[in-house]
Parts: C-alpha cells; sequence; structure tokens
C-alpha cells in the first residue's frame, strides 16, 4: 500500500469515527426537530436516517464548521420536505407515537391524555411544545428551528400553555 492510499484509510477511519460520535451526540436532537414538524414517529426516523447521510456525505468533501446549526437546518428543511411530501396521509399523534417516545412516563392513561392534550394545540404551538418540554431546548434555540423571533417563541409557548391549562381544566 502506498503512502497516498494509507493517508486516505486513516482520514476514512477518522471520520467514520467523527460521524459516530456526531450521531451519538445529536440523534436526539435531530429526531425531536423532526418530531416536532412530522408528528409521526416512522417519518421522524426516517429523516434521522436522511440528514446523517447527507451528513456523511458533506463529511467527504467539505468542513463544517458549526455542526449543531448545520444539523438543525438540514434537520428542518428535510422534515418540512417530507411533511409536503406526506401532507396528505400524516393524521397526527398515532396511538403507538407515545410508546416510542422514551423519556415519557410508562403509565398508558398519562400517554393517552397528553397525546390527546397535545392535539388541542395548532402546528406551531405543539412543535414548540415538543421541543421545549419533551425536547428540553432552550427558547432560544427553538426560535432558530421554527424562524421565529425569541418574543414570539416566549409568546406561543405560553399561549399553548395556557390552552392545555383550559383543556385539563
Amino acid at each position: 500500500m502506498d503512502q497516498t492510499s494509507l493517508h486516505q484509510s486513516d482520514a476514512s477511519i477518522d471520520n467514520i469515527a467523527e460521524f459516530k460520535q456526531l450521531f451519538s451526540d445529536y440523534k436526539k436532537y435531530v429526531f425531536a426537530i423532526a418530531l416536532s414538524i412530522l408528528r409521526d414517529f416512522e417519518l421522524s426516523e426516517d429523516v434521522l436516517q436522511e440528514v446523517y447521510i447527507k451528513l456523511f456525505q458533506h463529511m467527504k468533501h467539505n468542513e463544517i464548521t458549526n455542526v449543531k446549526a448545520w444539523l438543525t437546518s438540514v434537520s428542518r428543511n428535510t422534515a418540512l420536505d417530507m411533511y409536503r411530501k406526506k401532507k396528505r396521509e400524516l393524521t397526527g399523534f398515532d396511538n403507538d407515537y407515545f410508546d416510542h417516545v422514551q423519556y415519557l412516563s410508562g403509565d398508558p392513561l398519562e400517554k393517552m391524555i397528553l397525546s390527546k392534550y397535545l392535539e388541542l394545540l395548532d402546528c406551531e404551538e405543539r412543535q414548540i411544545v415538543i421541543l421545549k418540554d419533551i425536547s428540553g431546548m432552550k427558547h432560544r434555540e427553538i426560535a432558530k428551528i421554527v424562524e421565529m423571533p425569541l418574543g414570539t417563541v416566549l409568546w406561543k409557548y405560553s399561549l399553548a400553555l395556557k390552552k392545555l391549562r383550559k383543556g385539563i381544566e
């Protein structure tokens, strides 16, 4: 093996290790963005897979200076593209949705209640609530993802919480 091919194989091993680390670090983040837009577990998994395929291909030829910003943009755009393609098929949260989300309660009754109340919200409110309360993102991060001013995100989040409180009463 000559020096050039050895160097290339070392670079690809480094890329694979870096790629695995990026996947580990940001997979929940990418999934949450897709889920907040699509409201469908399987489609969100598809977006996650597409985004990381794009990342791997992009890493071969280009250097990414801000990975989180790149992933945010690509995740959002990929999810929106899929949403537009599948708009007629998407019906909202299915019964299995909350079984797939690991960090929610294990109680089936609580999952049904949460599903019912999230349906009270419009698409933007639901997206903000999922990103904030389920994914644990900060309002500033959410504002960048949904491309709204921070004040609007805060207002919509507050409005969504009021709707949820009213729905509970």
